[in-house]
């Protein structure tokens, strides 16, 4: 990492950490229409929700934007099978 000149971090946190952090974020996410919880207690994020919302999910670049099923299937949502999905391209949180 030091031959790519990556700064060695200033502080380093575990994520047993902060689980509860994560699960709280994870709450506000479901709240807000973005996320859903299968019968099984997965959690996806809603990518269609997200997006008829106003807003963008283009993986984080904006030029991707309009490509997002084809990306999502390759990407997020082909990690994350499950039963109780609404869409292929919802992932897990």
């Amino acid at each position: 990492m030091a031959q790519l000149n990556v700064l060695k971090p200033t502080k380093v946190i575990r994520v047993s950490e902060v689980v509860n952090e994560i699960v709280e974020f994870v709450e506000k996410i479901v709240q807000a229409g973005f996320a859903y919880a299968t019968p099984s207690g997965d959690v996806y994020f809603d990518v269609h929700n997200f997006q008829a919302s106003g807003h963008q999910y283009a993986k984080l670049k904006p030029n991707n934007a309009g490509d997002t099923e084809k990306l999502l299937a390759e990407g997020e949502g082909s990690l994350s099978i499950g039963a109780g999905k609404k869409s292929n391209i919802d992932f897990a949180l």
